[in-house]
């Protein structure tokens, strides 16, 4: 190269250099469309994050960018952050005055319900008034404490309910008539309500001597002790077969008309209305019990004769009899045709009161079946003794019928008066109806 191109290229490149160092900084930023931030275009010279680096940037500054960008983010999710926290906060203590005033409020209400209750259940200022309730069967919980609230006698049925409830009184209440005094705690009412002694809704029930067992269901059903069906029902059932020997020793209740007839003793009881009628029935059937003396028990076996055949012709004796002497002789008559071997047909006892068991007279008998009727008890055609007592007989018939008279009679009558008419033959029979005007 000669010395005129070199001096040539020296003055070019000098040119060059003055051109590109004579932009001012005001021409640089007069340009936007060539130098602005085109983040994401992909041009040469950027960077993915949207940082543009110039050709005249420092690398540090970019860097400091970024770093001052992603301070400004983590202080801005820092402010969200603490404004939650702060607004948790605030949120947190509302819900915990909520929760105070609310616990505050059932405090109070729980208090005042456990001194008002309290004081009722210790009957605290009440003054004594006696008062006689009506607890009707089968009553629950809130109807007794309906009940005592009406009468005056509780103030806080709820507190009540819930002292029986604790106490496990539920269920177990009685019904009828209780006298109960105002200030009574709530032990002492529920083990009045619980118990029949202090009942006052009682009945006394005399069931006169040779009364039948649909005399006795009537009667409990007349003085509003039982319905007379459910004393029916019972005496044909093995309730009480478990409590007395007596009863569970009767082995032909299929053939018997009412299998507790004869030991529903005779005599005066007391009941409460509206009774159990199991309980009812079970006074007269102890009492039985107890008059059936062990004494008595040896004295059946040494005559050879069962316990309930003892009761058979004790009851027939009863029935027959005009008074208490007159029952030893038709003792004395029914042993003597029953030990006769037959002779004449004098196993046929010919009792009367037998002929329509188990009613007392024809008259008695449903009008749909009177003209038939024929009882299974009747001793004129039935040889020997029926298959059960015909009623239920007292102390004099049942010792008359272990203790007999000693005669030789096989027959008897009785005037419209009751006079007896005793006889050794049937002619001397026939004869003696004739006296007492039955022929």
């Amino acid at each position: 190269m000669n010395d005129d191109n070199l001096q040539n290229n020296t003055n070019h490149r000098k040119k060059v250099e003055n051109f590109r160092l004579n932009i001012t900084d005001d021409e640089y930023d007069d340009e936007p469309e060539l130098y602005s931030d085109r983040r994401g275009s992909g041009l040469p010279g950027e960077k993915d994050d949207g940082t543009v680096i110039h050709s005249y940037s420092d690398p540090r500054a970019a860097q400091k960018a970024k770093l001052s960008q992603e301070e400004a983010k983590a202080r801005a999710e820092k402010a969200h952050r603490w404004r939650n926290k702060e607004k948790g906060r605030k949120n947190k203590h509302f819900f915990r005055a909520v929760w105070l005033i609310m616990v505050l409020l059932i405090s109070a209400l729980l208090s005042q319900f456990a001194i008002t209750g309290i004081n009722d259940m210790l009957a605290v200022g009440r003054e004594k008034v006696t008062i006689t309730v009506e607890i009707p069967k089968n009553a629950d919980t809130a109807q007794v404490a309906d009940i005592l609230n009406g009468d005056g006698i509780i103030h806080d049925v709820n507190f009540f309910r819930m002292y029986s409830w604790l106490t496990k009184a539920d269920g177990h209440y009685g019904n009828g008539s209780y006298k109960i005094d105002t200030n009574m705690d709530y032990e002492a009412i529920i083990s009045n309500l619980q118990s029949n002694l202090n009942r006052v809704d009682t009945v006394k029930i005399t069931f006169p001597e040779g009364i039948n067992t649909l005399e006795v269901a009537n009667l409990f059903e007349k003085n509003g002790v039982c319905t007379a069906k459910e004393v029916l029902d019972l005496v044909n059932s093995n309730k009480f077969d478990d409590s007395f020997q007596m009863i569970k020793a009767i082995t032909n209740a299929k053939d018997r008309y009412y299998k507790l007839e004869g030991y529903l003793f005779p005599d005066t009881y007391e009941f409460y209305k509206d009774e159990d009628p199991e309980q009812a029935l079970q006074k007269l059937i102890s009492n039985c019990n107890k008059k059936l003396t062990v004494e008595v028990r040896n004295k059946a076996t040494s005559e050879k004769m069962t316990l309930d055949q003892v009761m058979t012709l004790a009851s027939m004796i009863q029935a027959e009899a005009a008074n208490k002497e007159d029952m030893y002789v038709i003792s004395s008559i029914f042993h003597n045709r029953l030990a006769s071997g037959g002779q004449g047909d004098l196993l046929r006892l010919r009792s009367d009161p037998t002929t329509y068991y188990p009613y007392r007279t024809k008259a008695a008998v449903p009008s749909n079946i009177r003209d038939t009727y024929k009882s299974k008890y009747d001793t004129y055609t039935v040889q020997g003794l029926p298959a059960g007592p015909i009623c239920n007989p007292g102390d004099d018939a049942i010792d008359a019928a272990l203790n007999p008279a000693d005669t030789n009679y096989y027959y008897f009558c009785h005037d419209k008066n009751g006079k007896a008419y005793y006889a050794k033959t049937n002619a001397q029979h026939e004869a003696n109806l004739k006296k007492a005007g039955l022929k």
